[in-house]
C-alpha cells in the first residue's frame, strides 16, 4: 500500500511539474506574439484614441420579476437616443433564448465624447435611474468588452 502511495505522488508530481512547463511555454509564446503584433500596428496612423469610434458590448443579468422593467426602460431611452444623439451609431438590447433575465447591450459610438455626452443626457441618467438595482447580484461576466476603432486600420467604415 505503500508503494502506492509513492507511485501516485510521484505521478502528482511529474503531472504537475509538466503543468508548470506548458504554462511557462504559453507564456512565453503569448509575450513574443504580442511582440508581433505591436509591429503590424500603423506607425503613421494620425488618430488620437479619443477620436476613435468606441464599440461596447455588456452583458447582463436582471432578476426574473425585473425583466419587463429593463426592456421597457431601454426602448424608451433608445427612441431619444436615436432621435437625439448623431453620434450614437448602434444601440441594442438582445434577450437570450434560452436564459429570459440574460441580456446583451451593444452600443456604438462615433467618438468617446459622443459616448460622453451620452452619459449626460437626462434619457440615459432616467434610464440608469430605472434601471439602478435590478441586477442578478450573483452574475459576474467575462465577455464585456470596449473597442476603440481606428480609421487607419478599418478604412472600409
Amino acid at each position: 500500500m505503500l508503494i502506492l502511495k509513492i507511485n501516485f505522488k510521484n505521478k502528482i508530481l511529474f503531472s504537475m511539474k509538466n503543468f508548470l512547463i506548458g504554462i511557462l511555454t504559453l507564456t512565453l509564446m503569448g509575450s513574443l506574439t504580442g511582440k508581433t503584433e505591436n509591429k503590424e500596428i500603423d506607425p503613421d496612423c494620425e488618430h488620437e484614441k479619443e477620436s476613435m469610434k468606441v464599440v461596447m458590448r455588456f452583458e447582463i443579468k436582471v432578476m426574473p420579476d425585473k425583466v419587463d422593467l429593463l426592456k421597457e426602460s431601454f426602448s424608451t431611452c433608445k427612441v431619444d437616443v436615436l432621435a437625439k444623439e448623431p453620434g450614437c451609431l448602434e444601440y441594442s438590447l438582445f434577450q437570450s433564448y434560452t436564459d429570459p433575465t440574460l441580456f446583451c447591450i451593444t452600443e456604438a459610438w462615433a467618438s468617446k465624447a459622443d459616448h460622453d455626452k451620452h452619459m449626460e443626457l437626462e434619457h440615459t441618467k432616467k434610464h440608469l435611474a430605472e434601471t439602478r438595482g435590478i441586477h442578478d447580484p450573483s452574475f459576474n461576466s467575462t465577455s464585456n468588452y470596449i473597442y476603440w476603432v481606428c480609421p487607419c486600420v478599418n478604412e472600409n467604415d
